[in-house]
């Protein structure tokens, strides 16, 4: 089965607490098959005139039964919680370790609100399912066998007879087949569209209160509720006939029991507790092969988790060299061009060679392919651009990026999201030279004020704009790596900071590659090299 291929690794993970478990089941079942016969064998006994100590025996073995079943629901409750929790959250982190490692360009399509509520829904879906079906499939096949076992000793024709409804259910299943995972998959994309619409009413809270587009935004998740609440229903519809089904099924096994049950106890071939016992396995039986039934729903559903989860790791991991760098001297771009989706080159045949020593400084106009050169830069489509990217001399591809940039690279963004945390945790503990960084930011006071341990919220909107920006810049500074890069660094300072900032750099250029885009005619004095990039073309200067 397809699902449990997929979930096979998780599965192993905990094979010792799931044996446990299938163990403990397998024992509950055997219970569960003894007692209709220690309770037809009661009535028959009272029926027959037993004194108190058979009621006594029968207290004692029944209640000592039902405790053994009590405690056991309570010890696999908490078992499958703590492994459907830890397989699930494996799954739902390799998901999403998978995505982080896909390129810049995949998760920029995404809409995150979104992805997030379908990888967690669908990882805790599949490894569901999983567990359920290892410990119902087993439970209920032994039982479909056991109580199919007993009733043929004691009633052949009956029992053959009851065999015709399975056939009957196998049939429903194939026919509805197709309809329950076409309406399944529908409901999951919809589902997930709406919550992301709602998700949107409070992610840009801001926006709607300054301009006032509370209406304009609460259609939009009316819009997406109308869709959502329409494939819920049809949904619902589906399942309820399939459901339905089931029941007109079942009904008409019990009536067709009951039947030829009744006329075999006023024929005297059945006293009152063997005909409990027949019907208690009779129903045992049922119930078995109504779940087989039921599970082919399940299945349907839960394969619509399946191929969504598969339909994201079909996108390939970007390519991560195995080569360590641990010093850059040059990075070099050679006859570079790029576009987004097959739409117009942002760069054209684009030739630059960045050097240590010196401070480069971007301009161009938006759109010019300043924000793209950054990212091809750091190696974040390294798989989709036309000409070679080298750092001293080696092709990116070859060069493991991911280490590159955790030790090597520093970058600060424009309009940077930081971490709900501290402003030391964002700084990712690289604080060592924090005291010196503050002074050439001038942050000296408002760290006193806020202390590194200062948490920033969700948003980022207990601290201002700039002071966001002077916490990236101040990251990279006192993360100190071989090349820095900076977007529009000193929109966030004013003059007498700029000129401290642009004077550090020059202090500490010799051993690095500093870039910075800027719109500053300080900055643009400053630099060692200029570079103009024209709108969607680009020509290194």
């Amino acid at each position: 089965m397809k699902i449990f291929t997929l979930c096979k690794p998780y599965l192993l993970s905990q094979k010792y607490t799931l044996a446990t478990y299938v163990l403990i089941i397998l024992f509950s079942t055997a219970i569960a098959v003894i007692v209709p016969y220690v309770i037809g064998d009661f009535i028959d006994n009272l029926i027959e005139g037993a004194d108190a100590n058979v009621i006594l025996r029968f207290c004692v073995i029944f209640g000592g039964l039902s405790l053994i079943n009590i405690i056991k629901g309570y010890v696999t409750s908490v078992m499958n919680v703590k492994m459907q929790n830890k397989m699930g959250y494996a799954l739902n982190m390799d998901t999403i370790q998978h995505i982080q490692g896909l390129s810049l360009s995949y998760a920029n399509k995404q809409d995150n609100a979104y992805l997030n509520q379908r990888v967690n829904n669908d990882a805790n879906s599949l490894i569901g399912f999983c567990v359920a079906v290892l410990q119902s499939v087993i439970t209920n096949t032994i039982i479909l066998v056991a109580t199919f076992a007993v009733l043929f000793t004691i009633h052949r024709f009956i029992t053959v007879l009851m065999m015709g409804f399975l056939a009957v259910y196998a049939i429903s299943y194939f026919a509805f087949k197709k309809p329950l995972y076409n309406v399944g998959m529908v409901f999951r994309e919809k589902q997930a569209e709406f919550f992301s619409k709602l998700f949107e009413q409070l992610k840009y809270i801001k926006l709607i209160k300054i301009n006032s587009i509370q209406a304009e935004m609460n259609k939009r998740a009316d819009d997406s509720f109308i869709d959502f609440n329409h494939s819920a229903i049809r949904s619902q519809k589906i399942n309820y006939l399939y459901n339905g089904l089931d029941g007109i099924i079942s009904t008409i096994a019990q009536i067709v029991l009951f039947v030829i049950g009744g006329l075999q106890i006023l024929a005297g071939n059945f006293t009152i507790g063997m005909f409990t016992i027949f019907t208690s396995y009779f129903n045992m039986m049922l119930g078995a092969s109504r779940y087989f039934f039921n599970l082919g729903s399940y299945y349907q559903n839960t394969m619509v988790s399946y191929n969504r989860l598969k339909e994201i790791f079909k996108h390939n991991i970007e390519t991560n060299g195995t080569e360590t760098i641990y010093n850059i001297n040059e990075i070099g771009l050679h006859n570079i061009s790029f576009s987004y989706d097959d739409s117009k080159n942002v760069l054209i045949d684009f030739n630059v060679k960045f050097e240590k020593g010196n401070i480069y400084t971007i301009a161009g106009a938006n759109g010019a392919g300043k924000s793209t050169l950054i990212n091809l830069i750091m190696g974040m489509y390294v798989d989709e651009y036309v000409g070679g990217i080298t750092y001293n001399g080696i092709d990116v591809r070859r060069i493991n990026m991911i280490e590159t940039r955790k030790n090597l690279l520093g970058f600060a963004e424009q309009e940077p999201l930081l971490i709900s945390d501290s402003i030391q945790y964002n700084l990712m503990h690289n604080n060592n030279k924090a005291d010196e960084c503050l002074e050439i930011l001038n942050m000296k006071e408002f760290i006193n004020k806020h202390t590194l341990s200062f948490v920033i919220n969700e948003t980022n909107s207990n601290i201002s704009g700039g002071e966001k920006q002077k916490i990236a810049i101040l990251k990279v500074l006192c993360k100190n790596p071989a090349v820095m890069i900076f977007d529009e660094p000193t929109s966030a300072l004013d003059a007498l900071t700029t000129e401290k900032f642009i004077n550090h750099l020059h202090h500490i250029k010799k051993d690095k590659i500093i870039i910075i885009i800027s719109h500053d005619d300080i900055a643009k004095k400053r630099c060692d090299k200029l570079i103009k990039l024209l709108r969607r073309h680009g020509n290194g200067g």
